[in-house]
Formats: C-alpha cells, sequence, structure tokens
C-alpha cells in the first residue's frame, strides 16, 4: 500500500500497534475533512483454490479486501489527479483488524480523527459482497460498526388464556426482541 501511495506525495502514518496505514491528501483550498476507510485484513481460512497468487500462510482474503485496498488506492490516485480543485483534505484509512483483534480502535487511539488537525466532517467505508453485479446500498448513520451475537434466554411459565395476566408467557417478550 505504502510503495502504491509512495509517487502521490501524500502525508503518510504507519499505525505503531496495529499495521495500518493512513495517507492525508491535503487540497489546494481550505476546506473540510472527509475519511474514506477500506479494510485490509486476511480471513483466517486455508486457501485450497490451487490458484497461482493462493495464499500459502493460512489467511485469504476470501471477503474481498484485497478489492478494498486496490479501490481505496486507486481513489487516492484519482483524488490526487484533482488536487488543484479539491476543498479540505482526504484521509485515506488502511484498516487491518476488520475481522478480528484491531479494527479502528487502535487507529483511533494513536490519532487518525485528528490527523489534518480538524476531525472528519463525514466518513465513508466500502465493503464487497456477493450479489448483483453493478449493484451498491448504502444508508447514512452508523454502519459496518461490529459484527457481535447476543445470545438471549427466555424463562416463562405458562398459563391458561382465560387469564393471561396471571401467566409468565415468554413468547410476547421473544417477539418484542426478534424486531
Amino acid at each position: 500500500i505504502v510503495e502504491a501511495l509512495d509517487e502521490l506525495g501524500l502525508e503518510i502514518t504507519l499505525g505503531r500497534s496495529v499495521s495500518s496505514v493512513v495517507a492525508v491528501l491535503r487540497g489546494a483550498r481550505p476546506g473540510p475533512t472527509v475519511l474514506l476507510r477500506g479494510d485490509m485484513d486476511g480471513l483466517p481460512v486455508a486457501e485450497q483454490t490451487g490458484l497461482e497468487y493462493a495464499s500459502t500462510t493460512g489467511a485469504m482474503h476470501a471477503c474481498g479486501h484485497d478489492l478494498h485496498m486496490a479501490g481505496l488506492v486507486g481513489a487516492a490516485h484519482l483524488l490526487n489527479a484533482r488536487r488543484d480543485e479539491l476543498a479540505g483534505s482526504v484521509v485515506f484509512m488502511f484498516q487491518p483488524g476488520e475481522e478480528g483483534p484491531g479494527g479502528a480502535k487502535p487507529m483511533i487511539e494513536e490519532g487518525l480523527l485528528e490527523v489534518t488537525g480538524e476531525k472528519p466532517v463525514a466518513a465513508y467505508g466500502i465493503h464487497v459482497f456477493p450479489g448483483e453485479r453493478g449493484l451498491f446500498t448504502y444508508r447514512p448513520g452508523t454502519a459496518m460498526a461490529g459484527a457481535n451475537y447476543l445470545h438471549v434466554t427466555f424463562h416463562g411459565e405458562g398459563g391458561h388464556g382465560s387469564q393471561p395476566h396471571t401467566a409468565k408467557d415468554p413468547v410476547p417478550a421473544l417477539l418484542e426482541f426478534g424486531t
């Protein structure tokens, strides 16, 4: 990534606690800071494709993260070519640890959000998914903020339908939880 960005003259910072890369493109005119994020970790999957370029390390780019990196490097090249027209700064966030330990938290702790001297007014993240070619989805607000599971056990006791107020029926709570 650093080699692919090197010719652009961006301000590049390497992570101290994780293998992150942050690159800053400063536009020719004053303006806000915007952050573009892509993740770059491999999944702990033994690649068995037999392809010439298959991973031999036990970490496979099975989730398209190599595409994320190529897209973010490509965005840096395209925006750099228009630097004279750009008002503000762009922070390119190459994030490790999306699929495991690390992630954005150590990058934020190392100053990611202050790298231009002001916090970004917007952050855009990408993630590819298999599906219909050319289809893009988006949503405002928080997205891709976590992949956690919550396991809940409901306990109760049945009752008679004529006196539901005396039962400890877990079904209504379960139905509310599932929506």
